[in-house]
């Protein structure tokens, strides 16, 4: 997972960048890139837990790391509703987002 998540805020700068003035943007951006950094710490604290034999602390952050990655999903998707409301605003040659092109979450 970590280089998703390198290239993950990669693309998320470039969002970042491109939109500066868009406060919501920001914000989603922001929040989808601590769940993304919240979701690769999950799965490492997992392994760990488990190689320490602590079964159930390892399945507590395995269901918190699903839930995070839910939440991604969802965040993604507000972000490409989001994306595509900027999108039509008058610029002919602009290409639509849609989740193939905007970070995955999965």
């Amino acid at each position: 997972m970590p280089s998703d998540a390198t290239d993950a805020s990669l693309r998320l700068s470039d969002l970042r960048r491109a939109q500066a003035a868009d406060v919501s943007l920001e914000n989603l951006l922001n929040a989808i890139t601590g769940k993304i950094q919240n979701c690769a710490r999950l799965t490492v604290f997992e392994y760990e837990a488990g190689n320490d034999g602590h079964e159930a602390l390892a399945v507590a952050f395995r269901s918190l790391g699903e839930i995070e990655r839910e939440s991604v999903r969802t965040l993604l998707d507000h972000l490409r509703r989001h994306l595509n409301e900027i999108q039509e605003e008058p610029a002919p040659a602009r290409a639509r987002f849609t989740s193939s092109n905007v970070v995955s979450g999965r």
